[in-house]
C-alpha cells in the first residue's frame, strides 16, 4: 500500500512508493529509493510538498478507537491559548487596553511550535469541538494557520511570532460589534453589514494606542485582512501590491477557518469544498496566488488518515489524496472496508471532517 506523506514529516528509512517528479516533469527520486537525510533535503530544495511512501499492507478487521482520540498535549496547549486569547479580547472589550502579558504567554516558543506543528495542527483543529466563544476560537485558529504559513514560507522567529499575533488579533475589533449582529441567523441588513465591516478599523485603532503600535506588519495584517487583490475588499479597496503580505496571508486563512466552522447561521464546509472556493477566488484574482496555493497544497496532505462524514451519512477514513490537483476529492475507506474514489462518484463527496465526539 502507498500513502501520501507531507515532506515535513518524512524520516530516513522510508521507501518511495512512486516516482517523485518536479514541476518540469523530471524525476527527482525513483520508486523504491530508501530515504536518507540527503534525499529528504533534496525534496525540500525542489519545493516538493509531499511524496508517496510504500507501506506494508495491513488489513484491519477492527478499527482501534485510539485513532479517534484527540492529542491530549495539543488540546491542553490549545485550551490554555484559547483562554489567554479570550482574556485579551474581553479586557480590550472592557476598554482596559491590550493585555501584553497574556499575549507574551501565547507566544512562548514552545507553545507556538506545538500549536503550529505541521503533523498535528490542522487535524487536531478539525478534531476539536468549538465550545465557547466562536470569535475567540476563530481568532486562535487564524493565528495557528498563520503560524503554519510562516513555517511553510520559512519565516524566521521574529516575523513568525508577528504573523501569529496578527492572526490572533485579526478579530479584535469585533468586540465592538453587538453580539446579536455577529450571531444573527440569515442575511445581514446593509447597515448591519457595514457595522461588521468596521471591525478591521476598530481593531486597527485599538492597536494604534497600544504597545503594539510599533509593529507595522501586525497592524497592517489586522487592518487589511479583508482587502482583496482585485480591489473588491474593504476597508480601502486596495489592490495587489498595495496589500501587505500579512494582509494577504491572513485573508486566506481567515476564509479557510470561517468556512470550516459551524456557525449560528451557517453549517461548516468540507475542506475540499473550501479548496474549491479558494481556488475560484485565486483564479478570479481576489486572493494571492502564491500564498493561496501553498496553503491548499500543504493542507491537503495533512488530511491523510483523517475521518470524514460522507454525504450519504457514512463515516470513512481518508487513505489517499491526489498530489497535483487542489480541487480533487480524496480516496476514502469506510468502516466496513469499502474503498471509494470520490472523484468517480459525482453524487457522493466529503461533507465534513469529523470531530472526536462525532466519531
Amino acid at each position: 500500500m502507498v500513502r501520501s506523506y507531507d515532506v515535513d514529516i518524512l524520516r530516513s528509512g522510508m521507501k518511495i512508493g512512486r516516482d517523485v517528479m518536479d514541476l518540469d516533469g523530471s524525476i527527482v527520486l525513483k520508486q523504491g529509493v530508501i530515504l536518507n537525510a540527503e534525499s529528504i533535503d533534496k525534496l525540500h530544495k525542489k519545493n516538493i510538498f509531499s511524496v508517496f511512501i510504500d507501506e506494508d499492507d495491513e488489513e484491519e478487521e477492527e478499527v482501534s478507537m485510539d485513532e479517534f482520540m484527540l492529542d491530549s498535549e495539543y488540546l491542553d496547549h490549545y485550551t490554555r491559548t484559547y483562554n489567554l486569547v479570550q482574556n485579551v479580547y474581553y479586557q480590550a472589550a472592557r476598554g482596559d487596553g491590550i493585555n501584553i502579558r497574556d499575549l507574551d504567554a501565547v507566544l512562548v516558543p514552545d507553545n507556538i511550535n506545538l500549536l503550529c506543528d505541521v503533523s498535528t495542527a490542522v487535524t487536531q483543529i478539525h478534531n476539536m469541538s468549538r465550545e465557547g466563544d466562536y470569535v475567540i476560537h476563530h481568532a486562535t485558529n487564524v493565528g495557528i494557520l498563520a503560524g503554519l504559513m510562516a513555517r511553510w514560507l520559512k519565516y524566521q522567529a521574529k516575523p513568525k511570532r508577528e504573523i501569529v499575533l496578527a492572526g490572533i488579533l485579526s478579530e479584535l475589533g469585533k468586540m465592538k460589534i453587538p453580539p446579536e449582529i455577529l450571531n444573527k441567523k440569515g442575511k445581514l441588513e446593509p447597515e448591519e453589514m457595514d457595522m461588521v465591516k468596521r471591525h478591521v478599523d476598530y481593531g486597527y485603532d485599538m492597536l494604534k494606542v497600544s504597545p503594539l503600535k510599533i509593529f507595522k506588519d501586525i497592524l497592517m495584517g489586522v487592518l487589511q485582512h479583508h482587502e482583496r487583490c482585485d480591489g473588491s475588499g474593504y476597508p480601502n479597496r486596495l489592490r495587489g501590491d498595495q496589500i501587505s503580505d500579512f494582509g494577504k496571508i491572513i485573508a486566506i486563512v481567515d476564509i479557510y477557518d470561517a468556512m470550516a466552522a459551524n456557525r449560528s447561521y451557517a453549517r461548516r464546509n468540507s475542506p475540499f469544498d473550501i479548496f474549491n472556493v479558494l481556488f475560484k477566488d485565486i483564479s478570479h484574482g481576489k486572493l494571492d496566488k502564491k500564498f493561496g496555493l501553498i496553503l491548499m497544497f500543504r493542507l491537503r496532505h495533512s488530511f491523510n488518515g483523517c475521518w470524514v462524514g460522507l454525504t450519504n451519512g457514512k463515516r470513512a477514513k481518508i487513505i489517499e489524496i491526489d498530489e497535483k490537483r487542489v480541487t480533487d476529492q480524496p480516496i476514502v475507506k469506510t468502516l466496513k472496508g469499502e474503498v471509494i474514489n470520490l472523484n468517480e462518484t459525482p453524487d457522493l463527496k466529503v461533507e465534513a471532517m469529523l470531530t472526536a465526539k462525532e466519531i
